[in-house]
C-alpha cells in the first residue's frame, strides 16, 4: 500500500511540475489586406472553435524570425489566435547592420497599415472573439505595440516589450487599451527616466496600466537567440518573470482570470 501511494504522489509531483496543459496548436501563412496593398502573416491559433481571444505578435528589427513565431506559438498553446504579420515583407536580418537598415527602410505609416490590418483579419475571423483583441511586440515591435493601441481602439489589452515609450500625454489620448510594460533598468537606448516619463505621461491622460516592470537587465534581454544571432543580452531570470507578467495580464484583461 505504502509503495502505491508513494507511486501516486510521484505521480502528482511530475504533473504539477509540467504546469497546467496547453492546447495543440496549428499553424499557417496567411495574406491580409493591408489598405488597398496585401500582407503576410504567420498564424498560430488553439485546435477547436472557439471563439478566443487573439493578439497581434509584432517582430523586433530582425523581422519575422523563428523566436518570434515561437512566440506566436506560445501564445496559442495558451489559448490565444495569434499573427505575427511579416512588417519587412519576407526580409529578415542576419547581423545588427542589416537589422539597422530593415528597420530604417520600413515606413511607419505601412507598418500600422500593417498591423491594423491584422486586427482587421483577426477579428474577421470566426473562431476570434473580436471583442478581446491585444498586442504584444519587443524592440522596434514594442514601440508599434504601442502605436497599434493608439490607432486601433478594438485593441484592448498592449503589451510593450522595451520598445520606445510616448512621453507627451496628449499623444495617449486616443489609448484604449490596458498596458503592461517590460523594460530594462540598464537599457542605454530607452533610459529609466524615459520609462519614468511613459508611466507618468499615461496616469496624466487617466489611461489605464497593470505594470510597468522595469527588470535589472539591457534591452533585448527576453530573446535568447542562436548561431549568428545570439543575443548576449539575454537574461533568463528576468525573460522568465516578464512571461510571467505577460501571461497573467493576458489571463486577466482577456480572460477575465
Amino acid at each position: 500500500m505504502r509503495r502505491i501511494m508513494a507511486a501516486l504522489w510521484a505521480g502528482a509531483l511530475v504533473a504539477l511540475a509540467a504546469g497546467p496543459a496547453r492546447a495543440a496548436v496549428k499553424t499557417s501563412e496567411i495574406t491580409f489586406k493591408s489598405g488597398a496593398e496585401e500582407a503576410k502573416g504567420f498564424l498560430a491559433e488553439p485546435e477547436g472553435k472557439g471563439p478566443f481571444p487573439a493578439v497581434v505578435v509584432i517582430q523586433e528589427w530582425w523581422g519575422l524570425t523563428d523566436w518570434i513565431k515561437e512566440n506566436a506559438k506560445r501564445l496559442a498553446e495558451q489559448g490565444y489566435v495569434a499573427l505575427a504579420p511579416d512588417l519587412y515583407r519576407g526580409k529578415v536580418a542576419t547581423d545588427p547592420t542589416m537589422a539597422r537598415r530593415l528597420m530604417g527602410g520600413l515606413p511607419a505609416d505601412r507598418a500600422v497599415r500593417d498591423l491594423k490590418g491584422a486586427v482587421e483579419a483577426l477579428a474577421a475571423r470566426d473562431n476570434v472573439d473580436k471583442s478581446r483583441l491585444a498586442s504584444i511586440g519587443w524592440c522596434m515591435g514594442g514601440g508599434y505595440s504601442l502605436q497599434l493601441a493608439l490607432a486601433e481602439p478594438r485593441v484592448k489589452a498592449c503589451v510593450i516589450c522595451y520598445g520606445r515609450p510616448v512621453t507627451d500625454a496628449d499623444k495617449l489620448k486616443s489609448l484604449q487599451a490596458t498596458v503592461l510594460g517590460i523594460f530594462g533598468e540598464e537599457d542605454r537606448g530607452i533610459p529609466p527616466a524615459d520609462v519614468e516619463k511613459f508611466e507618468a505621461a499615461l496616469k496624466e491622460a487617466g489611461k489605464k496600466v497593470e505594470r510597468i516592470h522595469e527588470f535589472k537587465a539591457g534591452h533585448g534581454f527576453m530573446r535568447p537567440g542562436e548561431g549568428a544571432t545570439k543575443n548576449p543580452a539575454y537574461r533568463e531570470g528576468p525573460a522568465k518573470e516578464a512571461w510571467q507578467d505577460i501571461d497573467q495580464f493576458f489571463a486577466k484583461a482577456l480572460k477575465g482570470k
